[in-house]
């Protein structure tokens, strides 16, 4: 090699073939493998921040409507307590993460907190795994980091965390492993397995993808493939054989939604935008052009597989609203790090500084686009302290649900600026306008469930059982109303499930209740022949009826 170098050094027509030594050194620090065990260590460690982080988060930043956020909390406690079945829910599994939560905490935002959490755990250890066998080291533990950051961050919701799921499956199905042992690829197939049935359980399109990338495992995953691919199905039919014996017609439901999926009426939904993903979609692409050309046919399923997971993977996250860029990052990483990359062999085979420019190019690329997600994601997190910081005290111990911004159209009404009529007409609520409305219901009626008052408000869901007393969680709003004796009823638009549940309720309140107060934004309503004390009605500024 020194010999020819010397030549290359003499003749400028083969001066790009001269060796690069610092920036050689460079590449093979980012392409080198270290043993599983040390790399699964350190990509769960990479991950660990961000889980801690949503785990010890004061209240969580949200711009959706705080209705929006305390419904997922109630459906769930009303499947707990049989007044719903878990069948009808669109997706169970998070369901299950929302009632473990439960467990540790009360406030709504710190429920959703702990959930994120469980849901980063659930993508980062298979994630890690996966990837201590077909990743080198530090593109294994940014990409596990880059996941569980994602998951784990505040404006993240269970799109996400499907889409993350099935980027770890997808990941174990398509991509071959160094460790071609039997019993890895078992476990291997056990874990991916359970994320399949999640998928199953959480999201119709990401679940038919995956059964997609699934199609390819005995293929593309190595010589144990087929392995893997037996241990994936026995796992998830023995889970949702549970499932079925546990919640009687489960799994026709998910079929049926994953059937609607199929239909060609189907939307697309917001999610990312162009701009927002462009410069990580023309970076992706050329580094699979890059893999394409240096590559050759030799190394055609390497990126190939990328693109075609790249493809499925963008287009369902486009139809359930997720945010696609870890898509792109993860594609990257396939196509440049995998065992079946072109650039291992102009690294530490034959190399020049070609090879190792295009090689070097298409890994900091890859690896930019991992720490961004990082990075944007911490930035979540620093506002979301900010926030909560600024919030009032009552907001954040006892939502623990901060939305940026002041009281708007909320503390107008209450100051007389104008009438709840022209509110209704004219503006719609921010989520820290419902956030304030809804603190004022709870705290009177805590007051009157303390006196024994059986208590409703009057929302999509049965906001009450999460907000004033803990008691057993109805179906829907309307439903806790008719068992209730006082019925708290906004003035205000709040979203249409409330809109429908007054108009389901209307009936009722007209012939079983009467109204016996009315504040700004809230009417109380009584259930006739009960007496309840004028201390716990009357109020400053409000208009009591007889």
């Amino acid at each position: 090699m020194s010999a020819n170098s010397d030549n290359w050094d003499r003749d400028e027509d083969f001066a790009w073939r001269r060796p690069a030594p610092l920036a050689r050194g460079a590449a093979m620090v980012i392409y080198s493998w270290k043993e599983p065990g040390w790399s699964f260590l350190w990509s769960v460690l990479a991950a660990a921040p961000f889980i801690l982080a949503a785990v010890l988060a004061p209240a969580l930043l949200s711009l959706s409507p705080t209705v929006d956020m305390i419904a997922p909390i109630a459906e769930a406690r009303a499947i707990s307590a049989g007044a719903e079945a878990l069948s009808d829910n669109a997706s169970p599994f998070y369901v299950m993460l929302l009632l473990a939560a439960d467990i540790f905490a009360e406030a709504p935002g710190r429920i959703h907190l702990i959930a994120k959490a469980l849901s980063a755990l659930f993508v980062v250890y298979p994630m890690a795994y996966f990837a201590s066998s077909r990743l080198p080291i530090i593109p294994a533990a940014l990409t596990t980091g880059a996941l569980g950051a994602y998951v784990a961050s505040p404006f993240a919701g269970p799109s996400e965390f499907a889409l993350a799921i099935f980027l770890a499956t997808s990941f174990c199905f398509i991509a071959a492993s160094a460790d071609n042992a039997p019993g890895r690829a078992r476990f291997e197939g056990l874990i991916a397995g359970v994320g399949l049935f999640a998928l199953w359980q959480l999201n119709p399109v990401f679940s038919l993808a995956g059964f997609i990338a699934l199609s390819a495992c005995p293929f593309l995953s190595g010589r144990c493939g087929l392995s893997r691919y037996a241990a994936t199905l026995a796992v998830f039919a023995v889970l949702a054989g549970l499932a079925e014996w546990l919640a009687p017609g489960i799994n026709i439901a998910r079929a049926s939604a994953a059937s609607g999926v199929l239909q060609v009426s189907a939307p697309f939904s917001g999610g990312e935008g162009a701009m927002g993903l462009s410069g990580v979609a023309v970076s992706t692409v050329l580094v699979l052009l890059s893999a394409s050309v240096f590559g050759g046919r030799e190394h055609l399923r390497s990126w190939l597989t990328a693109l075609l997971l790249g493809i499925t993977a963008f287009i369902a996250a486009r139809l359930t609203g997720a945010n696609a860029l870890p898509v792109f990052v993860l594609v990257a990483a396939i196509a440049v790090f995998s065992v079946s990359s072109p650039f291992y062999d102009g690294l530490f085979r034959s190399h020049d500084r070609a090879s190792v420019s295009v090689a070097l190019t298409g890994g900091a690329l890859t690896l930019f686009w991992t720490v961004a997600i990082v990075v944007h994601s911490a930035g979540q997190f620093a506002l979301q302290y900010q926030v909560a910081e600024a919030a009032p005290e009552n907001i954040r111990t006892e939502l623990a649900l901060v939305q940026p911004g002041g009281p708007t159209i909320a503390q107008w009404i209450e100051e007389g600026r104008f009438s709840t009529v022209e509110a209704r007409e004219f503006f719609a609520l921010a989520p820290v306008d419902q956030s304030m409305m809804l603190l004022e219901a709870a705290g009177r009626a805590k007051s009157m469930a303390a006196e024994g008052w059986g208590v409703a408000i009057l929302t999509g869901a049965d906001t009450a059982c999460v907000l004033a007393e803990r008691r057993q969680c109805e179906a829907t709003g309307d439903a806790a109303a008719s068992l209730a004796n006082v019925v708290f009823v906004p003035r205000l638009d709040l979203d249409p499930a409330t809109t429908a549940a007054i108009g389901r309720a209307e009936a009722l309140l007209y012939t079983e209740f009467k109204l016996v107060e009315q504040t700004p934004v809230w009417e109380i309503w009584v259930r006739r022949g009960a007496t309840v004390p004028a201390s716990l009605l009357k109020t400053s500024g409000s208009v009591l009826y007889r």
